[in-house]
């Protein structure tokens, strides 16, 4: 809870002017505020008699008096000069009196202590530990409320936690809620002897006088050798679990005892899973906001499970926790580990609704962004290299409800037996797993296909060169044998006996020239198909007729596309037409205006004399002559001779004959002696296809050149192989290996996350997916093929020891990308021209903004419809937010906080149902 949060709140007891300002910052610049108090104020004090706040001297008087009238408004008053703070409450004392103590110049600063209560005492100067992360790991489960599957899921991720570390190295598993301790009831049914439990770990620390706590360590671990259970060490809560008044000995004695150890209890559990020689801790902590369990959610060091519901009250009371977390950042000016939000127990009809999902995860994920601390600067323009790289706010799991766990069984062994029996240990393993693996594989393990320091600057070079090449496919020499997509594989597995009629729909930049070019290269759908691997050999050649494809661009290409011509017409015993041919006789039919059915009968006929036959009818009876043959006739490049489609009735009515009509027509033919293939543009299919789009779209869905995240992932290990940069990396079974398999392969080549493991930047795999994406969801191979061309090449001269391309590279490259993507797209979607034009020549329109400010500089609401409708721009209730993909090539800033992209991705996919 902030101080505006706070604003509104009446104070009707010194309690309310402690808990305002119980959420002033506590540290001092850089990590400042607008509410960070003044220099000179040490400390403040209040009681139900007055506050006192202890200066340094009395010149500081009047600036900590102004900066109390900022804290408190119109609450503070002067009686005399005096200051004193208005009460609301039915008190003896209406105004709460404010005196000043002064101790002189102090340089000494307080240790921070983690508390859960409300405190009239307040330290404004403090000392905060470095916190970094260390192994073994340590896992904080925790809910708000109980009865939310919190245990359950504590014990099944321990349960998994083998194979998310990739270690058989036992794990220790704490046993934190001392009035409702569920895993130390099931332990005592394993094994009912207990030599040593927490609290005991606890007692035995508080008298420990070692600097270390060495001796308490040892002891406690070699008790526990006992109380091991398969791969787990378990540390009950109590020895005595029929006693559950309470600990003897709370965690702020512990503390107390050790001022300058503020989270002395979580290096307990760290020390003494070291000495047990734990891969890492789990900890499963008491529900709500107590002292043990503030010590775990607020240490840096700790990775953190929050278990929730989708009911009303659990969510209110996640989000409340929350924001107390994201107010205590604030205070101490550092960031916690990114937390991984479980939302249990969810109804089917609910789990299987992605719009519920969506929601319920953009709500606190919204929230976190806004609560959470980060320590990049809020006001200020931030150029392109510091696209924001922070880790998302919140990771999200979701289980469906089992109700087989309500009566799951109080013994130890049965209790896990019913964890897998009912598929929530394995359902929670493929919800934690990105999450997890990231955090927990096993140190030791060196990262698959890491390419050495000497060799690292030529890779970087031949990755460039390649993806270069390849970024237009019309320019290329020679196109190698394409990844093969699900589209693509579907599409050369489904057509065995008979040659396809297809139009393989696809955006600016999906792979349409490069797939046309290479099935043209491989001269039959027989020898494609073998090429590619497919499991049955069709049973006729199918060889490509190139009817009309991106020639002007390329003398290669239409020299390639010539050749294609020419084979045909050999095996007919014919002379190839000339492509010059059909583009004239394409330009007659739109000066002379032809409609639907003249086109049709053109289309065909352009087929016939491609391969220097007169009529459509005697190129059929010719093809059906040569055993086998069934000709394939392939259109590519139709936007080189329909530029305007949308507006241009003709150039409609040709596109329509092509599209629908062409395709009736040869489903008719008996025999199916001739098949096609039509590479066209989405928006020119949606332009065109004026009713019944979806029922089109619908027919040819399966072959739609469409890329998912699996895909853009394949694409690059796919570039990073076949470049020579790591041989071997790829192979054709790449999708079928393990998530972790596949993850080590692509942490290979841009590392984990855009900085060091541990820290708080977002995950390299992640953030490449998030700004290559439209907020309609949409990914493309070319801002793919781009990105990494731009990422390799600045990689070249840049130190890197982990990975192949280098965060600041990779950051750097979104700036081509999106200037290009700006330069491309309007083009594809002409819609979008004029409002680019615009936007390009406004100079102080910064993102996210509202209808008001857009109207302002001339942008009206058809146009913010359409830049929402073409994933230029994701409006939520109100507010439109640009990604980096078009932000940067539209000239656009940045300002307010750090958007999150990744969330900002994942919403627009929701809505979109991508």
């Amino acid at each position: 809870m902030s101080n505006s949060d706070l604003s509104t709140l009446s104070l009707l007891s010194w309690i309310d002017v402690a808990r305002r300002l119980s959420v002033v910052p506590m540290r001092m610049p850089p990590f400042s505020s607008p509410d960070c108090p003044p220099p000179g104020l040490i400390a403040s004090e209040v009681f139900w008699t007055g506050l006192i706040l202890t200066l340094e001297d009395s010149s500081q008087v009047d600036v900590v008096t102004k900066w109390m009238e900022k804290i408190f408004g119109t609450w503070m008053m002067f009686v005399d000069g005096v200051p004193f703070i208005k009460l609301d409450g039915p008190s003896a004392r209406p105004l709460l009196s404010v005196s000043f103590e002064f101790i002189g110049e102090s340089h000494a600063k307080k240790m921070y202590r983690p508390n859960a209560s409300l405190e009239g005492h307040r330290v404004y100067t403090i000392d905060y530990p470095n916190r970094e992360c260390s192994l073994p790991a340590v896992v904080a489960f925790h809910s708000v409320k109980g009865g939310v599957g919190r245990t359950t899921a504590a014990m099944a991720f321990a349960h998994n936690l083998s194979d998310y570390a990739g270690s058989t190295r036992p794990i220790l598993f704490v046993d934190a809620d001392f009035e409702a301790p569920g895993t130390s009831y099931l332990y005592k049914t394993r094994k009912p002897n207990v030599n040593v439990s927490l609290e005991d770990l606890l007692a035995l620390a508080h008298a420990d006088t070692s600097k270390d706590l060495s001796d308490t360590v040892d002891f406690v671990a070699a008790q526990m050798l006992d109380q091991r259970i398969g791969n787990m060490f378990v540390l009950p809560v109590k020895r005595l679990m029929d006693d559950l008044t309470g600990f003897t000995i709370r965690p702020e004695h512990l503390v107390s005892a050790r001022r300058n150890q503020p989270y002395l209890i979580v290096d307990l559990v760290r020390l003494l899973a070291k000495k047990l020689n734990c891969q890492l801790a789990v900890v499963d902590l008491r529900a709500g906001l107590v002292d043990v369990a503030l010590h775990f959610l607020t240490d840096p060091s700790v990775e953190r499970v929050f278990v929730t519901t989708p009911s009303g009250q659990s969510v209110n009371a996640l989000s409340g926790m929350l924001k107390t977390l994201g107010n205590i950042e604030s205070q101490t000016g550092s960031s916690g580990r990114q937390p991984f939000v479980l939302i249990n127990q969810v109804p089917r009809v609910h789990y299987d609704d992605p719009v519920f999902r969506g929601e319920l995860q953009a709500r606190l994920e919204t929230l976190a962004d806004a609560a959470f601390f980060t320590s990049l600067s809020s006001g200020k323009d931030q150029s392109s290299e510091d696209a924001p790289v922070l880790d998302s706010s919140l990771a999200f799991g979701f289980l469906y409800h089992v109700s087989d766990l309500i009566l799951s069984a109080d013994d130890w062994d049965a209790y896990l037996k019913d964890l897998d029996r009912t598929n929530f240990a394995a359902n929670l393993k493929a919800e934690m797993e990105g999450w997890a693996s990231s955090r927990f594989s096993a140190p030791e393990v060196l990262i698959e296909n890491q390419v050495t320091a000497p060799e690292r600057s030529e890779a970087c070079a031949l990755l460039a060169s390649f993806s270069g090449k390849l970024e237009f496919a019309e320019t290329v020499s020679e196109v190698q044998r394409p990844l093969i997509t699900p589209p693509l594989q579907r599409l050369l597995n489904d057509f065995v006996q008979n040659p396809p009629v297809t139009v393989i729909e696809g955006t600016k930049g999906t792979g349409k020239t490069l797939t046309f070019r290479y099935l043209v290269e491989q001269e039959t759908w027989k020898k494609a198909s073998a090429a590619m691997g497919t499991e049955v050999k069709p049973s006729f050649d199918g060889g490509f007729l190139p009817v009309l494809g991106s020639v002007n661009s390329s003398e290669n290409m239409q020299e390639l596309l010539g050749a294609g011509r020419a084979r045909i017409a050999g095996i007919l015993g014919t002379n190839a037409g000339l492509f010059s041919s059909t583009t004239a006789a394409i330009r007659n039919g739109l000066s002379e205006k032809w409609g639907v059915s003249e086109w049709t009968d053109f289309w065909l006929e352009s087929i016939a004399k491609a391969v220097g036959v007169d009529s459509w009818r005697q190129f059929v009876g010719l093809a059906q002559t040569v055993d086998g043959l069934r000709p394939i006739a392939m259109f590519e490049g139709l936007e080189e001779e329909f530029t305007n489609p949308y507006t241009d009735v003709v150039q409609a009515d040709a596109l329509r004959a092509l599209l629908r009509e062409v395709p009736i027509r040869l489903r008719e033919e008996a025999g199916r002696p001739v098949g096609i293939l039509v590479f066209a543009r989405s928006d020119m299919v949606e332009a065109v296809i004026e009713q019944n789009v979806q029922q089109f779209r619908a027919s040819y869905k399966s072959y739609a050149l469409t890329w998912r995240d699996l895909d853009i992932q394949e694409l690059v290990v796919w570039l990073a192989d076949n470049s020579g940069a790591m041989p071997g990396v790829w192979t054709p079974a790449w999708r079928s290996r393990l998530d972790s398999e596949r993850e080590a392969d692509l942490r290979s080549i841009w590392g984990l996350k855009l900085g060091t493991d541990a820290g708080n930047e977002a995950r390299s795999t992640e953030w490449v997916i998030a700004v290559l994406t439209d907020l309609t969801g949409r990914l493309t191979a070319r801002d793919l093929v781009r990105f990494i061309n731009q990422a390799a090449f600045a990689s070249k001269d840049q130190a890197a020891i982990d990975r192949l391309l280098t965060a600041n590279a990779m950051r750097k490259a979104v700036e081509y990308t999106s200037k290009q993507k700006v330069d491309e797209y309007p083009k594809e979607v002409r819609e979008l021209l004029p409002i680019f034009q615009k936007l390009r020549s406004i100079s102080d329109l910064a993102t996210p903004f509202d209808r008001a400010e857009a109207a302002a500089k001339g942008i009206d609401l058809l146009e913010l419809n359409l830049l929402e409708k073409y994933g230029v721009a994701y409006s939520d209730e109100g507010s439109f937010e640009v990604p980096e993909l078009f932000r940067i090539g539209l000239n656009m800033k940045r300002k307010g906080a750090r958007p999150n992209i990744i969330s900002l991705t994942r919403k627009a996919r929701e809505r979109a149902k991508i």
